[in-house]
């Protein structure tokens, strides 16, 4: 059997059929595989692992999929094999489910952040119980066991309103009474005076400000800061994934916990997973002081996946060899994963997965198009498109059949709880694929800020591409590029209705630098013109109209949902 790269079907060991199948037993959560998985998948691009380790307390920011748990788990192994002490912890899993009690509204924001700090400290507790029980800090066992007595004292409290009341009281009382009898002895008389008064005076003083929110841990700090400063290991890990799983309003209580207790230990390094827009890090004070971190003074945005393989880079050859490098390496760990697990020959290379799981390179570069930065779905997605393939390589027909399903069954089926965000992707749609021709659009960094446009791009169905974006035309406007799911334009690519640019037609000048980060072959006679490739995506000062068409006319939308209260 030959392919269309004229090679043997068969090299080495391994055949096509072996790849298609064992795309279907790839694991899709890095929570669900075994350590030796973790590090055996995980792909270091563009020096990850290096920031990942660095001593700075830091955020990993990424949206959901892009590989933020597989980062801290393989952190957390490499680091413990290596000799440090590392703590992880799931919010999601390990603090119980954001349903609970800390989102219960009915709960005042006090209990629930004290219930909070209390949880975590306990799980790094038991953690170092097992620590000392298994001789490492057999030591500070007595400062250990004595945490626990401090329990009671980590709690938040609040002075919202004080109210005194001052009085006084006095009492008389007196009786008046008349009786008499009359008898063979005489008559008889006796009188009797009775009278009860009483007066009451107070004075009642109520003042009333804004709530302000304290966080005390008693002697806890100390301890903790004795017992970390005695363990044996070089350094101290306390990973925190799925942060952005916690109420925003209990985030700052969190962040303010690390702070005072861990930031200042030297050994100790913090590293926090999380979505961009949500999180909350610092709630600010009356008195101007505040509640939580400061980001950039205490804790640094170290990383932020999606630059790694979602914008677009300097020009075509470091964007196209940087994408289809990662997902290459993406494929084929976890490929080689499956079949050792069951015993099967593994891969060679990466050379040897493309020329047998895809009919050429377009298929490849179509599946990397499809994922739109996201390492979850296009492991999705190759699965889908393994189905359709049968026993034959996967085609570009299979990737793009399979992404379509996969937005269906998945991204779409997402937005029947909320009819707005439904509502507010039909216009985009309408406006942008059908009216423009076009697969991106410009948003004001506000508007992009919007709660519906916020749970699109969360939800994966919109993704922003490039921030910033500035153009000689319009001095001083910046807008953000938002590209609209493959899946959703998929269907259109095959007729006339097809968007084939970024920003529509009229405007190939400042379009073509996407359509060779997709790897669009009719773009590539543009390459010539290098001046367009300096700063990424700019819009020419020659071509207004493209602005014009690519700007989204968001209030627009918003006008034109049922039940907008904007």
């Amino acid at each position: 059997m030959r392919d269309n790269w004229g090679c043997e079907g068969l090299l080495g060991n391994v055949e096509t059929s072996d790849l298609l199948k064992a795309l279907q037993g790839i694991e899709k959560r890095t929570e669900r595989v075994s350590d030796e998985h973790v590090v055996a998948t995980y792909v270091d691009s563009g020096g990850l692992s290096d920031a990942l380790a660095n001593r700075d307390n830091g955020i990993i920011y990424g949206r959901r999929g892009t590989g933020k748990t597989h980062a801290l788990k393989y952190l957390e192994q490499t680091e413990a094999a290596n000799g440090a002490f590392v703590v992880y912890i799931d919010v999601e899993r390990d603090l119980g489910s954001t349903e609970g009690i800390y989102s219960d509204s009915s709960i005042g924001v006090v209990q629930r952040a004290t219930r909070l700090l209390v949880d975590v400290l306990g799980i790094i507790h038991n953690r170092l119980v097992e620590e000392a029980f298994d001789g490492s800090l057999g030591d500070c066992l007595d400062d250990i066991d004595i945490m626990c007595d401090h329990f009671g004292q980590i709690v938040v409290s609040d002075q919202g309103e004080i109210e005194k009341t001052t009085g006084s009281e006095s009492l008389e009382s007196g009786s008046v009474g008349f009786s008499g009898t009359l008898n063979s002895t005489g008559i008889g008389f006796n009188a009797k005076a009775d009278s009860s008064e009483k007066q009451t005076a107070s004075t009642r003083v109520k003042q009333t400000g804004v709530v302000r929110h304290r966080v005390h841990f008693g002697a806890f700090g100390s301890l903790l800061g004795k017992v970390v400063a005695s363990h044996p290991a070089p350094r101290f890990w306390l990973l925190i994934d799925e942060w952005s799983g916690l109420p925003l309003d209990l985030q700052p209580y969190l962040a303010e916990m690390l702070r005072r207790l861990f930031f200042s230990i030297p050994k100790v390094s913090v590293r926090i997973a999380a979505i961009p827009h949500r999180t909350s890090w610092r709630l600010k004070r009356e008195d101007g002081g505040y509640i939580g971190v400061e980001v950039g003074a205490e804790l640094f945005p170290i990383l932020d996946l999606d630059e790694f393989v979602v914008f677009p880079a300097r020009n075509r050859e470091e964007q196209t060899n940087r994408a289809t490098d990662f997902y290459k390496r993406l494929l084929t760990r976890h490929l080689n994963q499956v079949l050792k697990d069951r015993g099967s020959p593994q891969l060679e290379g990466r050379n040897q997965m493309v020329r047998l799981l895809f009919t050429q390179t377009t298929a490849l570069q179509e599946l990397v198009r499809a994922a739109e930065g996201v390492p979850r779905d296009a492991l999705l997605i190759a699965s889908r498109a393994a189905l359709r393939a049968g026993t034959r390589p996967i085609s570009t027909d299979h990737v793009r059949r399979a992404a379509s399903q996969v937005y269906q069954t998945t991204k779409q089926a997402l937005l029947n709880a909320n009819p707005q965000a439904r509502q507010l992707l039909d216009i985009i749609i309408h406006d942008v694929i059908n009216q423009k021709k076009a697969r991106a659009f410009l948003l004001s960094p506000d508007d992009v800020s919007h709660p519906l446009v916020q749970q699109l791009v969360d939800e994966r169905i919109l993704h922003v591409i490039k921030r910033g974006y500035s153009s000689k035309s319009q001095p001083g406007a910046r807008f953000d590029v938002l590209q609209i799911d493959y899946g959703c334009y998929v269907q259109l690519l095959q007729t006339a209705n097809a968007p084939r640019l970024l920003f529509g037609e009229g405007a190939e000048d400042d379009d073509f630098f996407m359509g060779l980060f997709y790897g669009d072959d009719e773009f590539a006679p543009l390459l010539d013109d290098a001046e367009a490739l300096q700063d990424g995506i700019i819009v020419p000062e020659d071509d207004y109209r493209a602005i014009r068409r690519a700007v989204l006319d968001f209030p627009s939308a918003l006008l034109r949902l049922d039940g907008n209260n904007s």
